[in-house]
């Protein structure tokens, strides 16, 4: 059902006092999980940023039981799986090996950047806004490359554990991914949309439907925030949504709709009762 639909994009480009909160919703957003990203420590005189590719091997062991466990490995399979799996781990040493300079030199204008969206000259100042909104681009144009390389690593590790099992794929999943995730919405909204709307149309539970969906086009407003800098124009959904509301609060349903047969249908129950207790 959520096939073709994500909402990675649509919370990435959040903007707001509340984007932060929608995009805590993406799984590392900003790639440090993948990266293996150890900051640099600000109580020292001088530190750089650094990487450690431990935490994700662990998570890596972790799956590759959890695969076993799912599709009955005996020893002989689970033993071809971790072979595998040492081949992908490998491949992440050699990533982080080749790549090693350019990655540290990443990670400090990743810093730098960090550092400057903390600072109200920088954020408040015209000219030096664009300074780094030129920095902002650079991280990200070589984020997205890092990332789509350790992509094909993660990729690989799913296919190759599952590929000597029958049936479903057990997903690897999310290291310390957030309660509330860009995957699990991809899953809850397209259902959501069908029931919310099959039920509008049909009119069952109307105001509940209505209300329902008016909170979601809520949602929307607020990932672009009126006002905000960058935010685009929600003005189609707040209508719709002051519409909706509307339907909620006038009571919408008591004709033509499957709420006003069940309601005619409950007093005529209710009556015979009535009638029959009188007798």
């Amino acid at each position: 059902m959520q096939d073709g639909f994500s909402s990675t994009g649509f919370l990435g480009a959040a903007k707001g006092p509340l984007a932060d909160s929608f995009k805590g919703m993406l799984w590392d957003a900003d790639g440090k999980i993948r990266l293996c990203y150890v900051p640099s420590d600000s109580s020292q005189v001088w530190s750089e940023p650094s990487y450690d590719t431990q935490k994700v091997k662990a998570y890596w062991k972790q799956y590759l039981d959890q695969v076993s466990t799912f599709h009955g490995y005996d020893a002989a399979t689970k033993k071809r799986a971790a072979e595998a799996l040492k081949v992908r781990s490998g491949q992440l040493d050699d990533f982080f090996k080749y790549n090693h300079i350019e990655i540290i030199e990443f990670f400090r204008q990743m810093e730098r950047r960090e550092e400057q969206l903390q600072r109200s000259d920088m954020t408040g100042v015209w000219s030096l806004k664009g300074q780094g909104t030129k920095l902002q681009g650079e991280v990200n144009a070589t984020r997205a490359g890092y990332l789509a390389s350790l992509d094909l690593i993660w990729e690989g590790i799913e296919r190759d554990l599952n590929s000597f099992g029958q049936g479903d794929v057990l997903e690897i999943g999310e290291l310390d991914g957030p309660a509330i995730s860009s995957s699990q919405i991809d899953k809850f909204i397209p259902w959501f949309d069908l029931l919310c709307g099959l039920a509008l149309l049909i009119g069952f539970c109307t105001p509940v439907a209505a209300i329902a969906t008016a909170g979601f086009l809520l949602s929307v407003c607020l990932t672009q925030f009126p006002g905000a800098e960058g935010a685009q124009p929600v003005y189609y959904q707040a209508i719709e949504m002051f519409a909706l509301l509307v339907v909620a609060f006038v009571g919408g349903g008591k004709y033509l709709s499957l709420d006003s047969v069940i309601n005619h249908f409950c007093k005529s129950c209710c009556n015979s009762s009535e009638q029959t207790v009188k007798e």
